[in-house]
């Protein structure tokens, strides 16, 4: 027996195509949908990103792409690909430079954790138009856990504060 080394996604750009119509093809199936193709600026921001996840990172990205697209083509917004973020206006400036850090590394991590929650459960349902199914399928969570969490931080299904 010998070891096979394969290196990571972002170390094989040409791959991120294959696998990625790889992956549209399996998931359209597996959920009945007519075959989806990539817009341009999908395929692009499929191409730009590093991908630390690698091909598992990859996988769930477009089956979740999968899952939001209702029409014939995967936006770039259907991948939800985070360095796609635009830069701060006074171009130097991080987040992190806004995120409150005071208190005990327990506080600040308990902020920013419910931050972070808070943020994506409005961002799944405002992109799933309000349908707590599709939100909790999209996030990976129990729909009784997504409406936990939204009942805790008053978070109504257009993804507002109740």
């Amino acid at each position: 027996m010998f070891p096979v080394t394969i290196p990571p996604l972002r170390e094989r750009p040409s791959d991120i195509p294959l696998l990625a119509r790889y992956f549209i093809e399996r998931y359209c199936t597996d959920r009945r949908k007519p075959r989806l193709t990539f817009s341009p600026a999908a395929e692009a921001a499929l191409q730009a990103y590093r991908w630390p996840g690698n091909v598992r990172e990859l996988q769930n990205c477009i089956e979740r792409a999968v899952i939001l697209t209702d029409g014939g083509k995967i936006l770039p917004q259907h991948l939800n690909l985070s360095f796609v973020r635009p830069a701060a206006a006074d171009g130097g400036a991080s987040a992190w430079d806004q995120v409150d850090l005071s208190g005990t590394l327990a506080d600040a991590c308990r902020r920013v954790t419910a931050e972070v929650e808070r943020r994506k459960m409005v961002q799944a349902l405002r992109e799933t138009g309000g349908s707590r199914p599709r939100a909790a399928a999209l996030l990976q969570v129990a729909p009784k856990t997504l409406s936990g969490k939204m009942k805790e931080y008053g978070i109504d299904e257009a993804g507002g504060s109740g």
